[in-house]
């Protein structure tokens, strides 16, 4: 599992993974085939979205073993169907280019010192760590890059990896490492035609060279060079550990092996096939050999290149034998490419000859023989490896699109040790790992696989992939998907034989097999009406009865809508369950059934006859047992009888017997307590009174006039919670805190249980919601008597920002001791501090568009040219319509209403409506045709409040919809635009 961090364009990290976490995570290292040029690094990965790393710049991958990380500049980012997908290389590549070194000219130094100096130069932030080669650099680097001069020592004898170091969210050092050779020598064998080898491609042999004729730097004379310099009288012997024998005297050096193999037939013996190699900046012959020797190892034999997933990730470069037998050589060759998966731990490794350039750098002389054609000959000539026993063709282009098939032996697919052809493979690529989509051809028949293009790199990868046979040799059809022209007359039989799907008539038609017939149970079919489309019937015949179900968690079927089987023409009956919502206008004819919530966005009528707050006479609604009869009046729900707790709800108001659809809620409060207490209030007491502080603030109420609930609430509990408030009397005062005998036998607790039951509030009357419940209706309904000391009515009360003035306006107006009570303005203080800064508690669950959709904004907020007065003004709302100049206006969130059919501002916004919400803001709605609800009102979110209008200047049917963090705001920075509240 390997760490993988995202970075911004500062280089700071933003996020980090592990690479299980990945949909794809695949990295390619390749040591390219031209000297001069640094090693290929890429990473290609794919993840599902995730916004914080859209605009990621760097990808860093901790894959060395030293401390340390791979770095990756992202080149290009793709958001593909809620998947992220990533392109990247190695930075330094990039970095490196863009650092300039003005004029460094080492003679004979160190390559360590040559490096230090161009970092220096360039002045770049970048250090040398590993530094491994010892031979001395004499060059010139003027006004060149520090990539362009890396390339330049690297043709000098070394090779260059780069890692960066990262603490904390940033990289802490850059590092560039420069050895002699990356990778190490190993004792790796690898014997040729292994199942652990694949081989690609083996070149022209008649292009082979088995000796070489060495030739160095010439000597200066007048206008060039003389005679250069040969090791004709350097000796090698393999006695003495050198790779061949060379005896003095002689200006070639030759693999005897190889002559013997591919050499030129002269009288029944092979000959050398020679040609000459200069390297101009060598001058000591027995150098000169060595890399002559060199360039003989590769020519005289085929190019081939092996591929193996049985070397580690960090094999690149690495140094193993292959040997083969029936040929009688061997010799060694390098890891060139490594391609590592993380999210699987697959690693691809090929070796052998890196055959994907066109040249590798070879300095062959072009004098004295014809092979300048040798690298092209060796690209463009290739030839099937005995082809009649690996079977390992590959046809190019075989579709239009340059697709291509290859044909499969069994040990190449793994399913046995034998080259016989075992299956062919269709692929819409060059190549498998450039392929998405194959066809697979074998003797289970025919199958199709996708994947995404490069997960899979061999033809096993594409053998062992996820597939479903499509076609089996025994005739069975099993494809996922058919394009035809035409089909007539379709039956799709089951297996049992005993239902059967037809397509006819222009129907889908569902049958029941009785016998030898076919009886029609359901069918679906287009209406049309003046010859255009209209909808779907679902047709269903006598004596069957449909459903729409939902699967149960115990695997059997829920029915969600049902028409029973006796269900006629005549006598139409359906059955519909759980919470139903109804959007728009519906017409239900025949006797339903509703069994759960409902809930109708729109319009309700009963009998033609429409409710909603305007009232409803005649007929009877009912739902479950619940009969209204006669009317609605008053926003009071006449009730004649009850036996069930099902609820109704129209245009997102409850109706119920307590009350109508905007008004007459029984209880009020409640709301604003999310069950939960911040983790600074612990004890039992402290949790007591958080309950009253943020069900007060979830109603309406400020934070000062909570504060002096609380204050009052420990005045008549704290002292004593058994007490009474004197001889037995009722407790009247702030008393619904406190129970004067549990038992109830004492009239007190009677007395306040009677009340709550007059209040209609069914909940436990020893909770303190049921108890705030019973003094929202308790004060506003003859408790409340405002005094001149205290002239306050009671939503006055709840919007004081005084905590004193609350505090004894609640004392004098709605307890009216005998004494007065200071210490309760102290102990209201005393809350307020406690509490104030623990947050706000929210019942709303945030805001809501204040219409139904579609809405169009006709007006944004700021300032504009008002379409009234044809100047300059700021706009402090948002204006909204959706084609509907009746619309509801609905509460865009849980509150208390401030104020309501109030003119506002000079009559500018006719019928206004304003409600307080639990975060301390207000929402305003503008020049409506009817207002619902009344000031002090409770409302929820999504309640009706009104009808959209054009009531004060306006230009139109429009709702002007506001917020704001006063009441009647002082100046426009009060005002916000809704757009950062609700996304219209």
């Amino acid at each position: 599992m390997s760490n993988i961090l995202f970075l911004d364009k500062m280089q700071q990290v933003i996020k980090s993974y592990d690479s299980n976490e990945f949909i794809e995570c695949v990295q390619t290292k390749e040591i390219t085939n031209n000297v001069s040029e640094l090693m290929n690094d890429t990473l290609s990965v794919s993840l599902p979205f995730d916004g914080t790393i859209k605009d990621a710049s760097y990808i860093a991958v901790n894959d060395t073993k030293e401390r340390g990380f791979s770095l990756y500049r992202i080149l290009n980012t793709k958001d593909d169907n809620n998947q992220l997908s990533f392109e990247s290389i190695n930075f330094a590549v990039d970095e490196l280019d863009n650092f300039i070194i003005k004029d460094i000219r080492p003679k004979n130094r160190s390559f360590s010192y040559v490096i230090q100096q161009l970092l220096n130069d360039s002045g770049c932030d970048w250090v040398l760590g590993v530094c491994e080669p010892t031979t001395t650099v004499s060059s010139t680097f003027y006004y060149t890059s520090m990539k362009e001069s890396l390339k330049a020592l690297q043709e000098l004898g070394a090779e260059f990896t780069f890692s960066v170091e990262i603490s904390g969210n940033k990289i802490s050092k850059k590092i560039i490492n420069c050895y002699k050779q990356i990778g190490k020598v190993t004792n790796k064998r690898f014997e040729y035609g292994e199942e652990v080898l694949s081989i690609v491609r083996q070149q022209d042999r008649t292009n082979i060279v088995t000796a070489l004729i060495g030739r160095g730097k010439g000597e200066e004379v007048g206008d060039g060079y003389g005679r250069r310099t040969e090791f004709t009288n350097v000796e090698w012997k393999k006695s003495d550990g050198k790779p061949l024998d060379k005896p003095k005297g002689q200006n070639w050096i030759e693999y005897p092996e190889m002559t013997a193999e591919y050499g030129i037939p002269s009288n029944g013996k092979m000959l050398p096939r020679k040609t000459v190699v200069v390297f101009d900046d060598v001058d000591d012959p027995a150098e000169l050999l060595q890399k002559t020797y060199e360039q003989l190892a590769y020519y005289c034999r085929p190019l081939v290149q092996f591929s193996t997933e049985i070397l580690g990730a960090d094999s690149i470069g690495n140094t193993v034998s292959i040997h083969r037998g029936d040929r009688g050589y061997h010799y060694q060759t390098r890891v060139f490419k490594v391609v590592t998966d993380y999210t699987t731990g697959r690693v691809q490794a090929s070796l052998g000859d890196n055959l994907s350039g066109n040249s590798l750098n070879r300095q062959l002389s072009q004098v004295q023989s014809n092979v300048s054609e040798l690298n092209d000959k060796k690209t463009t000539f290739y030839e099937s490896t005995e082809i009649g026993k690996y079977n390992d063709d590959i046809v190019r282009g075989a579709g239009a699109n340059g697709g291509s098939i290859y044909l499969v032996n069994g040990i190449e697919a793994g399913v046995s040790n034998s080259r016989e052809s075992y299956e062919q493979v269709f692929m819409d690529g060059p190549k498998i790992s450039e392929s998405q989509y194959f066809m697979i051809q074998n003797s289970s028949g025919i199958s199709f696989k996708q994947c995404n293009k490069g997960k899979w790199t061999t033809i096993k990868d594409a053998h062992n992939g996820e597939s479903k046979t499509a076609w089996t040799l025994d005739g069975i059809f099993n494809a996922d998907f058919i394009k035809v022209g035409t089909l007539e007359g379709i039956k799709i039989r089951s297996i049992s034989e005993d239902f059967v799907v037809q397509i006819n008539d222009g129907k889908i038609k569902f049958l029941k097999r009785e016998g030898d017939s076919e009886k029609e149970m359901v069918a679906f079919a287009p209406t049309y009406k003046n010859n255009d489309l209209r909808g779907i019937d679902l047709i269903q015949n006598p004596g069957y009865t449909f459903a729409v179900s939902s699967k149960a968690s115990n695997g059997g079927l829920l029915s969600v809508l049902e028409i029973p089987e006796d269900s006629t023409a005549e006598n139409r009956k359906y059955n519909l369950s759980g919470i139903g919502t109804f959007a728009g206008d519906s017409n239900f004819k025949g006797d339903g059934t509703f069994v759960g919530d409902v809930n109708i966005k729109g319009n309700l009528y009963v009998n033609g006859v429409k409710i909603d707050t305007n009232g409803f006479k005649g007929g009877t609604l009912q739902v479950d047992n619940l009969k209204v009869t006669n009317k609605i009046e008053t926003n009071i729900l006449n009730v004649s009888g009850r036996t069930d707790t099902r609820d109704l709800y129209v245009n997102g108001v409850k109706i119920d017997k307590n009350g109508g659809s905007s008004g007459g809620s029984s209880g009020g409060g409640g709301g604003g307590w999310n069950g939960k207490y911040p983790p600074e209030v612990t004890s039992d007491r402290d949790k007591r009174y958080w309950q009253i502080w943020a069900m007060a603030i979830g109603a309406g109420f400020s934070k000062q006039a909570a504060a002096a609930l609380l204050g009052n609430a420990q005045g008549e509990s704290d002292a004593n919670p058994t007490a009474d408030e004197s001889n037995g009397a009722p407790g009247f005062g702030y008393g619904v805190w406190q129970w004067t005998d549990s038992s109830g036998a004492s009239s007190g607790r009677v007395y306040m249980i009677n009340l709550m039951t007059r209040a209609g509030v069914t909940d436990n009357p020893d909770t303190i919601k049921a108890q705030f419940k019973l003094l929202m209706w308790h004060a506003p309904n003859g408790q409340w008597i405002a005094k001149s000391s205290y002239p306050y009515s009671w939503t006055q009360f709840m919007t004081l920002t005084d905590i004193n003035t609350a505090a004894q306006a609640f004392v004098s107006n709605f307890e009216r001791p005998l004494d007065p009570h200071p210490e309760r303005s102290i102990w209201a203080q005393e809350w307020y501090n406690k509490f104030v800064n623990l947050g706000i508690p929210s019942g709303g669950g945030g805001y809501i568009a204040p219409i139904s959709s579609p809405i169009t904004v006709t007006s944004e907020f700021g300032w504009r040219t008002s379409p009234i007065t044809g100047a300059q003004e700021f706009h402090n709302g948002i204006d909204l319509v959706n084609g509907n100049p009746n619309t509801p206006i609905l509460a865009s969130a849980d509150g208390i209403v401030v104020s309501a059919a109030d003119p506002g501002y000079f009559s500018w916004y006719g019928n206004w409506t304003v409600i307080k919400h639990a975060d301390g803001m207000y929402t305003g709605y503008a020049h409506q045709s009817r207002v619902d609800v009344v000031a002090g009102q409770t409302v929820k979110q999504g309640q009706q409040i009104g009808l959209m209008g054009t009531t004060g200047p306006s230009t139109g049917e429009h709702c002007h919809f506001q917020f704001m963090d006063e009441f009647y705001p002082s100046s426009s920075a009060h005002f916000h635009n809704a757009r950062d509240y609700i996304n219209f």
